[in-house]
């Protein structure tokens, strides 16, 4: 799709169409006019700086004199700006670029907004990794207010079987939005749950009851892992840590940095570091 387009009576229809999908700006400029052509190529690095973000419909007001009757301009330049087909704003005449800036941006889709869709756009092709840190900029863009934002946040946690960041999100959401989807992302972190507790896991949850030793403790927070019970994993191999960075011979802390490894960018990572770097230092 062509951003740029010169618009005459022949394509008008079809132009004024794409108005109602995306933001528009009506530029009517003159040859004869020096200040509106300057207007134009201010509007087109605009447009550069901002790729497919709002379409620039240029009219030469002096060839299609019926189009600038019809949009009865007086003066050029003369600009409108259209959002989802409806007219936001109107200017006449020369302005500061920072002013057509600030004018510009109440048509422009908001950077949350962009980068909700580029998720979307790799959720499509079940890039998961990918998707997270951008679901994590809009929500968080949004003061976390957004919930349609954390939803899909905490759906993506779900489709990669990570249940204890999803868990979050979700009690992160504000109660009146708590509605049908809220539930059901619910439910699916119960059956999740109930699929990694494999008959190993109990088995060693018993065992370390009866005897909590730090080389169960570590068989178990394998296991832990393996189930994506991730924050239960290192919480427990923590706690041995907290008593001695040495036990079972280092075997703690290799298994507890082994997990923070395959764990790579997930949230809880860091906060992990945090309280391991406070008990080495």
């Amino acid at each position: 799709m062509d951003y740029f387009v010169n618009v005459n009576e022949q394509n008008f229809s079809e132009v004024w169409s794409m108005a109602g999908q995306m933001p528009t700006v009506f530029l009517f400029i003159s040859p004869r006019e020096i200040a509106s052509l300057e207007m134009e190529a201010t509007l087109r690095r605009i447009a550069d700086e901002n790729p497919q973000q709002f379409l620039l419909a240029t009219i030469n007001s002096d060839e299609q004199q019926a189009l600038a009757a019809q949009f009865r301009i007086q003066q050029i330049p003369t600009l409108y700006l259209f959002s989802d087909g409806q007219p936001i704003d109107a200017i006449q005449g020369v302005i500061s670029e920072q002013e057509l800036r600030i004018r510009l941006a109440n048509i422009l889709p908001k950077q949350e907004d962009l980068k909700f869709n580029q998720a979307l756009e790799l959720l499509q092709d079940e890039r998961y990794k990918e998707a997270l840190p951008l679901l994590k900029s809009a929500w968080e863009m949004t003061d976390k207010k957004n919930s349609d934002f954390g939803l899909l946040y905490a759906e993506t946690y779900i489709a990669m079987k990570s249940i204890e960041p999803a868990r979050d999100i979700l009690n992160a959401i504000p109660i009146q939005d708590r509605d049908s989807r809220w539930y059901g992302l619910q439910a699916q972190i119960e059956l999740l749950e109930q699929a990694n507790d494999s008959p190993e896991l109990q088995q060693l949850q018993a065992d370390y009851t009866q005897h909590k030793t730090p080389e169960i403790a570590i068989k178990l927070a394998n296991q832990l892992h393996q189930s994506h019970k991730n924050e239960e994993a290192l919480t427990l191999l923590l706690d041995w840590l907290k008593s001695d960075l040495n036990v079972a011979n280092g075997e703690v802390k290799t298994q507890f940095l082994a997990i923070l490894s395959a764990l790579g960018t997930d949230p809880i990572v860091p906060k992990f570091r945090r309280q391991l770097y406070s008990l080495l230092y």
